[in-house]
């Protein structure tokens, strides 16, 4: 799952990509804060038995891939896809049943996809006022 910055205009678009090659530290700062916000999120919609799963969601360090940067929320939970997705309940040999699925990676990313734009923008104009 990823996003796409959609609000932005071509001029705040160009002033992105120079902070991008200008000043990588800035950016990481700026991913790694708005992995934590998904993250919140994420664990506010997840789902708790026994706590594992929500204890378990955790935010990767931010790397750089070409000339792309990547942060990863995730977990290492086995069972994870099933909570994210719904599974069939089985009883014997006999599929009997569905649990839906909570979709709470799902329903958080399009919730940031509400909010991130005017973020990134105002992130940008603080950037170009020296506030950041």
């Amino acid at each position: 799952m990823g996003f796409e910055l959609e609000g932005l205009d071509i001029f705040e678009r160009m002033l992105l990509q120079r902070v991008i090659r200008e000043m990588p530290e800035k950016v990481e700062r700026k991913l790694t804060e708005l992995a934590y916000r998904y993250l919140a999120d994420v664990k506010r919609l997840t789902p708790v038995d026994t706590g594992n799963l929500r204890n378990n969601i955790i935010v990767d360090s931010v790397k750089r891939i070409g000339d792309e940067f990547v942060i990863v929320v995730g977990t290492p939970v086995h069972y994870a896809p099933h909570v994210e997705y719904g599974h069939r309940i089985k009883r014997g040999a006999e599929y009997v049943g569905f649990v839906q699925g909570f979709h709470m990676f799902e329903i958080s990313l399009k919730q940031m996809e509400e909010w991130i734009d005017q973020d990134i923008k105002q992130w940008l104009q603080d950037i170009v006022e020296g506030r950041v």
